[in-house]
Order: structure tokens, then sequence, then C-alpha cells
């Protein structure tokens, strides 16, 4: 069997934890942190209730003829604790291999923290405690804020770790096909997640071939229990549509024993996790696909959302927006604004705005600089454009560039999220697949440009596009927006 490239980073087999062991110190680590944030809550609330707001204390403790009153919330504080978190375990908060998203994890986080005040007031009505309602209340509103915050916080902290290189899960991809190859780029690129793929398994690749960038292949399926040992793997991820059932069954067999974790993808990359369900018929597990799209009601949301997001953003940003023109005119001889043929929803072409970055020749000067093209497949993209004002180069920067498009929004012509439209020159050139594009308004943000932006290719960039048309919704709409906002304030992937 060869042996493995030497640019990968590979400890020794034997010094590497037992995932079991690994595991259960990360739930310990966990349930620690939420107690203290339980805890912490549930004293605040009182701290607020009684000695802010200046509450006397109602609840009692019946001891025979001792009655206790002081110390009745406190000791009600120490009970609760292990309360919510055993709620938090039946809510799916310490699975130890579920990576659950900030909004799932949330969501997870509110049904405990309710659910908890719920049994806080059965316990109140089924022993007579007779406790204040406004500080049962209150520990839902700081259970909320600081349970959540302190999730919030180890996410950050774990984030950051990972970026650096710390926590880090040492993969084997098995497969080398498009979506091997597709969800491995992106589960690299998403440094946050501290993936690391030691290498690729596949019996149609030669050993050695160089998959993606220090990422060779390692050996066959047949070697895959040796090399999970060899390079030290905590995770084999299995490409579903690389294999046929057969071969796939023999691997989860063959892996069985073996200390590590085994994911297998779904065979689609372009379906969020929510409109999937895995379902038993007659014994056969089948994924139920929800369907797709926006109904009538749903698109009366987004325009909404559109049209105040629009105006408010026109009215909110006019003194920047004059201070901008004037710049422009200052810098360089030209319009302020720079009117382009785009194309739109169902092929409808439109004139998209933006303030102008380039000086006043630059389209008949863009024949020259065609073979220079550093953008993704059609698109056409140049990080050191020579073409480009001393005031464009800032505009750019920060994508400010971009915000005249709020009068396409409010003309019904863009959306303030969608596919980036396209020029008539790269539609002319698309295939049926890509055409799917046009399904919908384009729009001044989307998936692609919060995923890289021009540090994509052009394969992850129609990828993003179609996944966002298939897998609409408010709350991804939502998430986009908060995206872009990071981005444009941090200047990431911008050229």
């Amino acid at each position: 069997m060869a042996q493995p490239a030497a640019t990968i980073d590979q400890p020794p087999a034997q010094q590497r934890q037992p995932l079991q062991r690994r595991s259960a110190k990360r739930i310990a680590l966990r349930v620690m942190a939420d107690a203290m944030a339980v805890s912490s809550a549930l004293f605040l609330s009182s701290f607020i209730y009684f000695e802010l707001l200046g509450r006397v204390p109602a609840a009692r403790f019946d001891l025979g003829s001792v009655v206790i009153t002081s110390f009745a919330y406190a000791l009600l504080t120490g009970i609760a604790t292990p309360v919510h978190i055993l709620l938090f375990y039946l809510y799916g908060l310490y699975e130890p291999r579920q990576v659950l998203g900030p909004i799932n994890e949330f969501k997870q986080v509110f049904h405990g923290v309710i659910a908890g005040t719920v049994l806080i007031f059965l316990a109140d009505s089924f022993f007579r405690l007779n406790l204040a309602r406004g500080w049962v209340l209150l520990t839902a509103v700081s259970g909320l804020v600081v349970v959540g915050g302190e999730r919030l916080f180890v996410r950050k902290m774990l984030h950051f770790l990972r970026r650096r290189g710390g926590d880090m899960t040492r993969m084997i991809v098995l497969g080398t096909n498009h979506e091997a190859r597709t969800v491995a780029r992106t589960l690299e690129r998403e440094t946050w997640l501290g993936y690391r793929i030691v290498g690729f398994v596949d019996d149609r690749s030669d050993v050695g071939e160089e998959i993606m960038k220090g990422c060779p292949v390692l050996g066959s399926t047949s070697d895959i229990g040796d090399l999970v040992h060899e390079h030290s793997a905590t995770l084999v991820l299995v490409a579903a549509s690389a294999f046929d059932a057969t071969r796939l069954n023999r691997i989860i067999w063959e892996l069985q024993d073996a200390d590590v974790d085994l994911q297998i993808t779904s065979g689609t990359i372009d379906l969020m996790a929510s409109r999937m369900v895995v379902q038993s018929v007659a014994g056969v597990p089948l994924l139920y696909v929800r369907r797709s799209g926006m109904d009538k009601s749903q698109r009366t949301v987004k325009r909404s959302l559109d049209i105040v997001g629009a105006a408010l953003g026109i009215l909110l940003l006019s003194p920047f927006l004059a201070a901008f023109s004037l710049w422009i005119r200052k810098d360089s001889p030209g319009p302020t604004i720079f009117k382009q043929l785009r194309v739109g929803q169902d092929g409808e072409r439109f004139a998209c705005w933006k303030f102008r970055t380039m000086v006043q020749d630059a389209e008949q000067r863009r024949g020259e600089l065609e073979q220079l093209s550093e953008g993704p497949g059609l698109l056409f993209k140049l990080k050191k454009d020579p073409r480009i004002t001393h005031t464009g180069h800032f505009l750019r920067r920060f994508s400010l560039d971009e915000l005249p498009q709020l009068w396409n929004v409010l003309r019904g012509e863009m959306s303030l999220v969608g596919p980036r439209p396209a020029l008539p020159s790269e539609a002319e050139q698309y295939d049926d697949w890509i055409r799917n594009r046009l399904n919908v308004k384009p729009g001044m943000t989307g998936l692609w440009q919060v995923s890289g932006r021009t540090d994509t290719t052009f394969a992850d960039y129609v990828r993003y596009d179609l996944f966002y048309i298939q897998n609409w919704s408010l709350s991804l709409d939502l998430w986009i927006l908060w995206r872009t906002f990071r981005a444009v304030a941090t200047a990431e992937g911008a050229h």
C-alpha cells in the first residue's frame, strides 16, 4: 500500500484518544457550562425581581412546624438546574455526533427553557409553593438570554480554535466523483467546522493521485480499516453516489468495529436537510423530500420585505448616497450612475443601476482584457482591473457600488436576496440546467456572495444559486442579509 503524501500532518495512531472518551469529555464540559448558565439565570432572576424591583418573596416550604421562606428560591434553583439539563438532553443538545446550526441550536435551547418554565409552574400548582408568577416568567427570559449567550460564546470560541488548527476532526473521504469533491471542498472551505481532510479512498483512482491540494488518494476501499488506523482518522465520509449499494453495505460492515465515526451523504448536494426526512417503508430507509418553491403568500412576504428594506435603505442611506455621488464626480469625468443591461426573472432584461467605479470608456476597453479574466467560468473578473478609479476601489472593497440597486428592488426588477443578475452575453451561454437561475428575481446579494464570493469556482457559483432557489425560506433570506452585512463590514472576499 502506498505511503501518504509528506504534506499531510499525521500524528501517531496510538496517541489518538478513543472517540467515546473524547465525546464523553465534550458532553461533560457542555453540561457543566449549561448548568452554570441555568443556575446563573435563575439567581439573576431572583436578584432582579426581589432586589432591584423590591418584590417580597412569596414562596414558602412547610417542614412540620418550621416554615422556610428565605432560602426557598435558592433551593428551587438547585432543583431546577439539573431538571433543565435533563430537558436539554431530551431535546438533543448533547448529541455527540450532531452538528447544529446556530438557529437550530437556539430553537432547542428555547424548547428546553420553556419546558423548564412550564415544569416550575406545574410544581408550584401541585406542591402549592405560592411562587411569585413574575419571578417564574422572568426566569424564562433570563434563561433564554443567559443560556443562549453561553451557547453562542462557546460556539464562537470553538470556531476561533478550529480556524487556528485546534479541535480538528481528521476525515477520510470515500469516493472521488463530483459529489465527493464538492462536499470535501465545501467542508474544507468552512474552516470553523474543524474538518481536516487527510485524503481520499477510491477503487477507480490511482493511489497518490492528488484530488485536492494536499489530499491524495490513500488507497482502495478494501484497505479502509488499515487506512483509518494509519492516518488516525476520526471520521469517514462516504459519497453515496460514488458506490453501488452492495459496495456501500460492505464498507459499513468493514467499519463496524473501527473506532471512527461514519457519515454518508444523501446523494444530492442541492437540498437542505430541513427538506429531507428519513422514513422507513417496508423496512427500507427512504428519504422523503418536501416540495419546494414559493407559494403566493410566500411571494407576498418576500416582496413586502423587499419594499420595506429598499425604502428604509434609501431613506437612511441618502446622505451617504449623495456624498458618494459627489466623490465620484470629483474623482473622474463621467456620470455618477452606471447603467448596465442585465437579465432578470424569466429572461426579462432591465437596466441595473450601480455607482460608476470605472473610467468612462471601461466597456470599450473590456475586449482587450477578456483573456486576463480571473472570474469563475463565464464571469468576467479581474482582481487588479486597471479601469477602476480611486473612488471605485473604495466602493468595491465594501460593495457600496451596489447600493443604487435599491431602486431596482423598489421597481420590482430585483430582490434584496437572489441569484446574481447575469449579463445577456452570459445568459446566452446557459444550458438548460443553469437557466433555472432565471426562475426567480435576481438579488442585490445572495448565497454565493456570502459563501466565498470570487474565491469560489463557477460550479460553486451555479450550485449556490440553484440551492437557494430550491430551498428558499424567509429565515434563509434573513440569514443571507446578516452574512452580507458582516461581509461588507469586513470587506470579506471583495475585489
